[in-house]
């Protein structure tokens, strides 16, 4: 055998090793996923019943449930670097089902709670994700973006941002398209027709400050409700009187009318040799 057909068989016998090792380490790497706690207080529980407080990144198994208290934010990170994020007061039991190809479903039972997911691709060709609830079950295409809500009654949510979410729920089959959701009112029940999603982004936008710089306000949370400002009041019509604060100016009072002054006599000019002749009154002298 000469050295070319030599090297051919081992890079042969080489790439069919690599090939059978990825393939045997795939199944294992589907059957697991990352758990960072965003904030606390998060707690993550086992098949086996044991329940401990997640205090730094955990490995996530089939049947585990991660939970969020009031205050507590979670996100679940996979193989491929799809993600579900927890908002606070939710919970999440992830599950790696195998199907009869051999490939996994990532079903996500989700009773309680807002979740984000983001869905890259497909661990492996023929898996998927799904997220179910108590009234509706969605698979999640690879490359979209969604969130789904369940209340406390049961009634669910499924809000797509980019993608297609595809639901089912009493027998009836909704694709949700980017841009709209759709709800289930309760167990049994039929999705609504899709509706407008609705604008999660503007709800928990906070309103606009009036304080001044050196006052210091909590940063908004995601979910906040957001607070209009304090309305102004409305003007008063055009033809309305408006009373003036200044107060009345009195009138002057008119100043009585006076007499006019006697004029003064002219005094009579003596002289001591008798009435001047230019005196007034004299008659005129003698020619």
């Amino acid at each position: 055998m000469g050295v070319v057909a030599r090297v051919c068989v081992c890079a042969g016998v080489g790439g069919a090793l690599l090939l059978s090792l990825f393939l045997a380490s795939t199944p294992a790497s589907a059957q697991s996923a990352l758990l960072d706690a965003l904030s606390t207080r998060v707690t993550l529980a086992h098949p086996n019943g044991s329940t401990g407080e997640v205090a730094a990144e955990q490995i996530i198994r089939s049947g585990d449930t991660v939970a969020t208290d009031d205050s507590g934010r979670a996100v679940v990170t996979y193989p491929d670097g799809s993600t579900a994020l927890l908002e606070e007061s939710s919970a999440l039991t992830i599950e790696f089902v195998q199907t009869s190809a051999g490939d996994y479903v990532i079903r996500m039972q989700q009773t309680l709670g807002r979740v984000w997911y983001a869905v890259s691709r497909a661990v492996t060709l023929g898996s998927r994700y799904e997220v179910r609830s108590a009234s509706m079950a969605s698979v999640i295409r690879a490359g979209s973006d969604s969130y789904v809500t369940v209340s406390p009654d049961g009634e669910t949510t499924v809000v797509t941002i980019t993608g297609t979410v595809d639901t089912s729920a009493g027998g009836v089959d909704v694709s949700v398209p980017a841009g709209s959701s759709t709800t289930v009112s309760a167990p049994g029940a039929a999705p609504r027709p899709n509706a407008p999603a609705p604008n999660t982004l503007a709800a928990s936008t906070p309103a606009p400050s009036t304080s001044t710089p050196t006052e210091k306000r909590a940063a908004p949370s995601p979910t906040s409700a957001y607070v209009p400002p304090v309305a102004t009041l409305p003007s008063l019509p055009a033809s309305a009187p408006v009373k003036s604060k200044t107060p009345p100016t009195l009138p002057l009072a008119t100043p009585r009318p006076t007499a006019a002054p006697t004029p003064a006599s002219t005094p009579q000019l003596k002289d001591k040799f008798g009435p001047r002749k230019d005196a007034p009154g004299q008659p005129p002298p003698k020619k």
